[in-house]
């Protein structure tokens, strides 16, 4: 996230890229991108240019609040939205908008040991072939932490969480188990919107947040995502 006046860099997340019904969207959790006078822009992954880490601006994200109403709709003649008599419940942990330009976007070589992730350009996921997730499999995520900026690039350190299993569902989310106990929270920090793919890489949710001195993940739900999305796209909102 970048200042509005001047673009600096004041907050850092993770998000994916994906291609739906021949349209690509950029994919994200609310809290990442939900700062006031700023604007939400991606590290294009390309070499610094005069010392400056290449940014593309993305423009405007869609949010949604949720609201609960004590009515029975179907007995009621709703005239105004007064008529429903809502109660604010909250706002969705998911946002995103539409990339309508073509712009490079570059993998940077991450050796993690065991695991290598080749340099070459950014993959984006196939939004047709997301879903939930299943008991019996193994979950994972890449995403950048300990970020800061030193004058006018950004630093940060690549991470790869392996081994997740899913637990169980609750609304629009998911939790998902790690291999140990997360006893740092920063060794999480910067990766939330990340996306969890399974292993054959059908992404299930964006990473929310974690219980640091437990062994949870919380995600919110793709097939939740996708919902809003239609309804997004029918309504004109992206």
């Amino acid at each position: 996230m970048c200042r509005a006046n001047d673009m600096e860099p004041i907050a850092f997340g993770s998000g994916c890229i994906v291609v739906y019904h021949g349209r690509k969207y950029l994919l994200s959790v609310a809290h990442v991108t939900d700062i006031e006078h700023s604007g939400t822009c991606i590290d294009t992954g390309l070499p610094p240019v005069n010392l400056q880490t290449p940014l593309y601006s993305v423009g405007s994200m869609c949010y949604f609040d949720s609201y609960r109403t004590n009515k029975d709709l179907e007995a009621t003649i709703i005239k105004e939205l007064e008529d429903l008599d809502l109660e604010f419940d909250e706002t969705l942990e998911v946002t995103f908008c539409e990339i309508k330009e073509d712009f490079q976007i570059f993998q940077p070589q991450y050796d993690f040991g065991s695991y290598t992730i080749e340099p070459g350009p950014k993959c984006y996921l196939n939004l047709h072939e997301a879903g939930e997730p299943e008991s019996g499999k193994y979950y994972g995520f890449a995403g950048r932490i300990r970020f800061g900026v030193d004058g006018i690039l950004i630093r940060s350190q690549p991470t790869l969480k392996l081994d997740l299993t899913y637990v169980d569902s609750f609304g629009k989310y998911h939790i998902f188990k790690t291999p140990e106990v997360i006893t740092d929270a920063d060794d999480y920090r910067g990766c939330s919107g990340a996306p969890i793919l399974d292993e054959t890489g059908k992404l299930v949710g964006l990473v929310q947040s974690v219980g640091e001195g437990t062994d949870r993940i919380y995600a919110f739900s793709i097939e939740a995502c996708i919902n809003l999305l239609d309804m997004a796209i029918k309504t004109n909102l992206v």
